[in-house]
């Protein structure tokens, strides 16, 4: 019998940069079962997505069992930056920001946000994605097989992993009164 393993997947909902804050929303999953949910949030264009990703999992109840941190790309609510190797070390958990599409280069969006430097900074710190099971991911503290085996665990519709299509679905209804697809 295979061990089912626990995800905690996050994504923003918010509706436009001129908004201030904007919902962080967590999805815990065991393999593709929903299991629960974590709230905050964050900043447009901010620099608080890491601490409030950090919180959130450290404070879950399901924070022992928690396989494998899941972010729905590298970018929250505009350029609020994840820092997956400090959610990583502060977390002791495996991280991996996942996107259906290939990365554009975030450098005009830093500098459009105020701080390029520092959002840089944070970018480059997670290295280049790379391409795994039809998604491109950048990941810490686990190898590429382990996010393969991770990927896989946890997929059951279309690319993404399901902890990130339901957040997605749940701040995207939280943040436009409906859901969007995921």
């Amino acid at each position: 019998m295979q061990k089912i393993w626990r995800f905690v997947g996050f994504d923003d909902g918010f509706t436009s940069l001129s908004c201030r804050r904007a919902h962080l929303v967590g999805c815990i999953t065991a393999g593709c079962r929903v299991e629960g949910f974590v709230y905050s949030q964050i900043d447009v264009d901010g620099f608080d997505v890491t601490e409030k990703i950090v919180k959130l999992v450290n404070e879950s109840k399901y924070c022992r069992q928690i396989k494998c941190v899941m972010l729905y790309s590298i970018t929250f609510a505009g350029m609020n930056v994840a820092d997956i190797v400090e959610i990583h070390e502060l977390t002791e958990k495996p991280v991996m920001a996942v996107t259906k599409k290939h990365t554009k280069s975030l450098e005009k969006p830093a500098v459009k946000a105020g701080n390029a430097e520092r959002r840089i900074e944070i970018l480059k710190k997670a290295g280049k994605p790379l391409k795994i099971e039809d998604v491109e991911v950048h990941i810490a503290g686990c190898s590429v097989e382990e996010a393969r085996n991770f990927i896989r665990a946890s997929t059951c519709i279309g690319k993404i992993p399901e902890c990130l299509r339901i957040a997605h679905l749940v701040a995207s209804a939280l943040a436009y009164g409906e859901s969007k697809k995921a």
